[in-house]
């Protein structure tokens, strides 16, 4: 899978800041609209290490939607490392049946001392007209493998306002920050694995911290508030 983007911190934060894409559906009212964003990993002995962080901002004006935000790390060779980190920022001012899916996987195959990791973060703002359906999954899977360490996290936060606008820009900074901080959560968790309820907890913690920026900053109600985690 080609990269969009794959990127530092500082640049994150300016694709979130000033790189939004937009959709506008100019066919008839029941036109689904399609939303995919994908981050992959995919090291191999000639990449043994492979990173891909992908980040997009987008305005959903008319028609129906479907979207997903993918993140998803395959290791299969010896003391490779494979890290997938997806950010999706999502805005449907007009009504629209929308289904909204987020999920994380990491796979490990084959190999010894290998690691992988996958972040997919969704985070959706509607107008009241919208019929919401949003799903958030995370899954980790080792085979043939003693020595692998998988970690994912899957992140969705869906966000209902009278009238839907972008958030501002400080707001897009910090959750960039909150999403640097999370797969860096994610690169510990494999280093030096937590307790399974202490990760949950720490995950739980870190899904109310985004959708409390999100929800402040827009002077909205939370519709859906979701968090799984893999270890």
């Amino acid at each position: 899978m080609r990269a969009r983007a794959v990127v530092a911190h500082a640049v994150v934060a300016t694709l979130l800041l000033a790189g939004a894409a937009q959709a506008t559906s100019r066919g008839p009212a029941d036109e689904r609209r399609h939303l995919d964003l994908v981050a992959s990993a995919q090291p191999s002995d000639q990449r043994r290490d492979d990173r891909d962080v992908v980040v997009d901002e987008v305005v959903v004006r008319e028609g129906d939607l479907k979207a997903d935000a993918v993140a998803t790390s395959v290791t299969a060779c010896h003391g490779c490392r494979g890290e997938s980190a997806v950010l999706q920022v999502i805005y449907v001012p007009g009504p629209a049946a929308a289904r909204f899916d987020n999920v994380a996987t990491a796979w490990t195959q084959d190999c010894w001392d290998c690691r992988a990791t996958a972040l997919a973060v969704q985070v959706i703002v509607i107008g009241p007209g919208t019929r919401a359906r949003p799903t958030n999954r995370a899954l980790s899977v080792g085979g043939s493998c003693a020595t692998c360490v998988t970690a994912t996290a899957a992140f969705q936060v869906v966000a209902q306002v009278d009238a839907v606008g972008p958030l501002p820009d400080p707001v897009l900074a910090e959750i960039t920050a909150w999403f640097d901080a999370q797969a860096a959560a994610l690169r510990s968790a494999v280093v030096a694995p937590p307790a399974p309820r202490r990760a949950e907890r720490a995950a739980t913690r870190s899904l109310g911290d985004l959708r409390r920026v999100v929800v402040r900053a827009l002077d909205g109600r939370t519709r859906s508030a979701r968090v799984t985690v893999t270890r």
